[in-house]
């Protein structure tokens, strides 16, 4: 990019001009929005961190919270049966370099009308597409420490979901609570809550690896200093290409 921009510096300086300063523009609005990813990233942590300092809720110390607290972060331990009949393969899950899926079930907590979809953990993927990953959930009475999420669940995805009839176990994309009760109640009346949960423990031959912030604050201020420095550098390049036309163009004045 820089021979390009230097070249075009020496023959057209208006036109390189121009570009050198969209180039440079784009690199400080890049810089600026890494900037503000991070500062959103930390303060996400950190709202995390105050509510785990006050240690891990109960069901019915959860339900006492007002409905408009955010849920995400909060650590809490569940009571209750898991609908072992019942669960999501969420495709295209990648640990420690290899593909496979993560376990979504359904949670029907103690003393509540309302099941909350739980992410179980990571199984390795069988070698063939067409087959599906086989998960022994137990019927009986668990309790399972889990982390909440709310708010955005889906992440990023190409294509839309559609309503999944195939038999459980059924395979998603991304997390879409809407449509997964949709599902739900084809079978029964069970109601999901409107945030989910995240197994700290590893379960059931199944590997958690949840994270509540993928990219690290740190990572989001790194790319913002990259940014900042190539259009630094764009600018530089374009001073030290256009100074020898300067100079031809003044020492032509100086004949003159």
């Amino acid at each position: 990019m820089f021979i390009f921009l230097s070249l075009c510096l020496l023959k057209m300086p208006i036109i390189s001009a121009s570009l050198t300063l969209l180039v440079v523009l784009t690199c400080l609005f890049l810089a600026n929005w890494q900037l503000n990813r991070a500062q959103d990233k930390q303060q996400r942590l950190d709202n995390i961190s105050v509510v785990q300092a006050k240690g891990v809720m109960s069901w019915s110390e959860l339900k006492s919270l007002p409905e408009n607290v955010d849920k995400t972060g909060i650590k809490l331990q569940l009571t209750g049966h898991l609908q072992s009949d019942q669960y999501w393969l969420l495709d295209n899950r990648v640990f420690e370099k290899q593909v496979g899926f993560d376990v979504v079930g359904l949670f029907d907590p103690e003393q509540s009308k309302q099941a909350i979809v739980v992410n179980l953990g990571w199984i390795k993927a069988p070698k063939s597409r067409q087959q599906k990953a086989q998960v022994t959930l137990p019927s009986t009475k668990i309790s399972l420490n889990v982390q909440l999420k709310q708010g955005e669940l889906a992440g990023f995805y190409l294509q839309a979901q559609a309503l999944n009839n195939e038999p459980w176990p059924k395979r998603i994309q991304y997390i879409d609570l809407a449509l997964m009760q949709q599902e739900v109640q084809q079978e029964s009346n069970t109601q999901l809550i409107d945030f989910m949960a995240y197994s700290s423990e590893a379960r059931f031959s199944l590997q958690p690896h949840y994270k509540p912030v993928v990219m690290p604050p740190e990572k989001h201020f790194a790319y913002a200093l990259q940014w900042l420095l190539i259009g630094i550098a764009a600018l530089l390049v374009f001073l030290f290409a256009v100074k020898p036309f300067t100079a031809t163009k003044k020492s032509g004045e100086h004949y003159e």
